[in-house]
Order: structure tokens, then sequence, then C-alpha cells
């Protein structure tokens, strides 16, 4: 692999568990959210609530599809990494995963925003010099 990926471990709890003993699988969408706001603040220097400050990009899409069943047991943790930048947003690909297998796969679209001005604005180029690191080469 020629680009980085930003990895999260994931606890599993309980009430992550539907009654039909797996994993429910809107869970998986606050699993992405983990991953995606801890690299906001690792990897991208973009702190969840920083000084007091708004993380400048809102949520504008997600899709997912789900591989595997996964359960309470299994030790889950998600991959995430850039896939395409815009002028103004970006996609952020996800792989969720257990030890054995993939279980399931997600997209999210986020958008740079001006909270002031309520509108969406150019990513800055020194970000888009960090999302690079995490994206593959085309």
């Amino acid at each position: 692999m020629d680009f980085k990926r930003y990895r999260c471990d994931i606890q599993v709890r309980f009430r992550d568990i539907d009654g039909l003993g797996h994993i429910n699988n809107a869970v998986y969408h606050s699993y992405i959210e983990m991953c995606r706001t801890q690299w906001l603040d690792d990897g991208l220097g973009c702190g969840v609530f920083a000084k007091g400050q708004r993380v400048p990009i809102i949520l504008a899409r997600t899709e997912m599809d789900y591989l595997k069943q996964a359960h309470l047991h299994d030790r889950i943790y998600v991959e995430g990494f850039i896939s395409h930048i815009g002028e103004k947003s970006f996609h952020q690909r996800y792989e969720i995963k257990t030890q054995q297998h993939t279980v399931a796969v997600a997209k999210a679209v986020l958008v740079w925003f001006d909270f002031d001005r309520n509108q969406s604005v150019p990513i800055p180029e020194d970000k888009r010099v960090l999302m690079r690191e995490y994206m593959p080469a085309e």
C-alpha cells in the first residue's frame, strides 16, 4: 500500500446487539463516526470541539453495504481512507472488520463548511496535503 489507512478499534457493547444476536445494522454508522472523528483529530488536526471551535466539516451522505454478521465477542475495528478530494468536499471510505473478515464497507461524503457564513467553502490547501496521505494513488 502506498497510502495511510486510519484504524479505530471498537469495543462492542451489549447494547450494540439486536434480538437476532448480531450487531445491529444501525450501530455500524456509529462505528464509522468514531473512526471519522478520531481521524479528524489525529490525522487532520481538526479536533472535535478543540479550543472551543467547531469542526469545519459537515456530513452530507453515508452509504453502507453489509457483508457478514458480527457478534458481541468479535474484535471489531474500522479502517478509513480518502477516496476522492473535490473543491469543497471529500469522500472517506471505511472497512469494518473482525480478525477473520470484512463485515461491512461504507462511504461518507464530507463537506468543508463555514458555520458563520452558513455555506460550504473550499478545502484549505494544508488540509488537502494531509488528506492526500490517506488516499490511494490514482
